[in-house]
């Protein structure tokens, strides 16, 4: 009996502080008026990782027509003001109609105030309306609030990655420029994807192609099973996105022959490229092909005058782990891919 009334009057406290932040915030769809201030809460968030108006309306706008793609925001009861957001989609490269991923953020000067609770209250409502199976949220290992919250809220832990950053200015070219030679002997011919596109334009759907061949072996969450991205879906986002750079899109021929990539992604703020892909098709590993597609993109950043290069791989992912050691790259906190099961 004790018990029982114990975990009653928990529910009970619970339930009188969601009432009391109703008070205060007031929960509402996300509308096109409010990408600045989400935006700009995201970058109080995240400010070393500062993103723009225009780079998410292009990504909402040309997100797969298949998918969910909702989001909700926190506002201030009284002003209005924007406190946070949270968001909740279907994985286009892992879908799956009852499977989700999220985010709930939270403005720095706002927390501790039940406004990322009463965000997720409303996600977890929505999922559990669309029968959802699980939903995934990655929080960032450096950040103990999104921790406690991913205890609180019953999630647990299914993929952990590594986010490391090179230092473009102080890496070895001396080093590592044999292996681009030896490759090039080798019979190996490094191209980009706007020289291939010149080309010919089914050449994107050959490079296409490979992407997806190559993504089926990059470490996912154990229940996520590869779904390949459609062609246009991938061509809005690798080759006519505002973040695409198709000169730094490094591919490896051999024989005509697509056989790896290496690709970078300039933000619109900011002094850094971001790594997209870097992958190689299984009969062409062990040559050194990643090696020196990874040299290209360096010798790519430092002629554009960029700080640094960065990448996330998963942590067990030791062949890419090993190269990017190699290159000198540092790692930094990992983001952990939490997993809450709503079951059947």
């Amino acid at each position: 009996m004790a018990i029982s009334s114990q975990k009653q009057q928990k529910q009970k406290q619970a339930e009188a502080r969601r009432n009391d932040v109703s008070t205060a915030v007031r929960i509402r769809l996300f509308g096109t008026r409010d990408y600045e201030a989400v935006v700009a809460v995201n970058n109080a968030v995240f400010p070393d990782r500062p993103s723009t108006t225009d780079e998410w309306r292009y990504d909402d706008e040309h997100f797969d027509k298949r998918c969910v793609n909702e989001r909700y925001v926190a506002e201030h009861a009284e002003t209005g003001e924007i406190l946070g957001f949270a968001g909740f989609w279907h994985v286009p490269w892992a879908f799956h109609p009852r499977k989700f991923g999220m985010e709930v953020r939270v403005r720095p000067d706002a927390r501790r105030r039940g406004t990322g609770g009463a965000l997720w209250h409303k996600v977890e409502e929505s999922l559990r309306a669309r029968a959802a199976i699980s939903v995934k949220i990655q929080v960032w290992q450096a950040m103990p609030e999104g921790l406690t919250f991913a205890a609180a809220a019953a999630f647990r832990e299914v993929l952990r990655a590594w986010e490391s950053r090179l230092d473009v200015a102080r890496f070895d070219f001396p080093t590592f420029r044999p292996s681009l030679d030896r490759a090039r002997s080798g019979g190996m011919e490094i191209t980009t994807l706007a020289a291939e596109r010149e080309k010919d334009r089914d050449n994107l759907r050959r490079l296409h192609a490979m992407e997806v061949e190559i993504a089926e072996d990059v470490p996912r969450p154990p229940d996520d099973v590869h779904t390949p991205v459609p062609f246009d879906m991938w061509q809005e986002y690798v080759v006519d996105a505002p973040w695409a750079i198709p000169d730094a899109y490094f591919v490896a021929v051999v024989d005509g022959v697509y056989v790896g990539v290496s690709s970078l992604f300039r933000p619109q703020i900011g002094d850094w490229f971001n790594q997209g892909l870097t992958g190689v098709r299984r009969e062409f590993r062990g040559r050194g092909v990643a090696t020196a597609l990874k040299v290209r993109t360096v010798e790519y950043g430092r002629g554009h005058d960029v700080r640094e290069i960065r990448t996330w791989n998963e942590i067990n992912n030791q062949r890419m782990l090993a190269i990017n050691e190699k290159f000198g790259f540092v790692r930094q906190p990992a983001w952990i891919t939490f997993q809450r099961d709503f079951g059947e």
